[in-house]
């Protein structure tokens, strides 16, 4: 092969791989993710005992548990479910297994081409940031999807 067709083969297998990393994120399989907002740059973060789930500052790691129906369990540092009910956003305890949580439970990891959408599965609407950006914002799901950094987690 001459040195004109050897680049072009190199830049064929970069151009694949660059795609195929380009597809991968924390929705790429099982295991421990952060979830970034896209407005703020804040973390996804829940409290020990369950209840609301706000942002923060600091890097928070959840567990990404894909279902066999292909929706995902957030699962935090605790042990509890990020949970959508009607326009709250929240963690309380579940089975966090495999196909163990309800719908309210359960979230589509929609790829945007620029981070992710997480829509509840029950109620169809898209977890969401104020987009304050000057504290612990405030996170709940919204039933219209705009489609904005607000909308976007990474």
């Amino acid at each position: 092969m001459n040195k004109a067709g050897m680049l072009k083969a190199l830049a064929a297998t970069a151009m694949v791989s660059a795609l195929t990393l380009g597809l991968a994120g924390p929705a790429s399989a099982d295991g421990s993710v952060t979830w970034k907002n896209g407005k703020t740059q804040w973390y996804l973060a829940s409290s020990p005992n369950g209840g609301g789930v706000t942002t923060t500052n600091y890097y928070w790691h959840w567990q990404d548990i894909q279902n066999s129906d292909g929706t995902w369990n957030e699962v935090d540092q605790f042990g509890n479910c990020l949970t959508g009910y009607g326009s709250q956003a929240y963690t309380e305890k579940c089975n966090s297994g495999r196909d163990g949580t309800n719908p309210y439970q359960r979230w589509r990891e929609i790829n945007t081409g620029s981070g992710w959408k997480l829509q509840n599965v029950q109620s169809g609407g898209f977890l969401d940031e104020s987009g304050s950006g000057s504290g612990y914002g405030s996170v709940y799901v919204n039933g219209t999807d705009w489609n904005n950094q607000n909308q976007r987690w990474y």
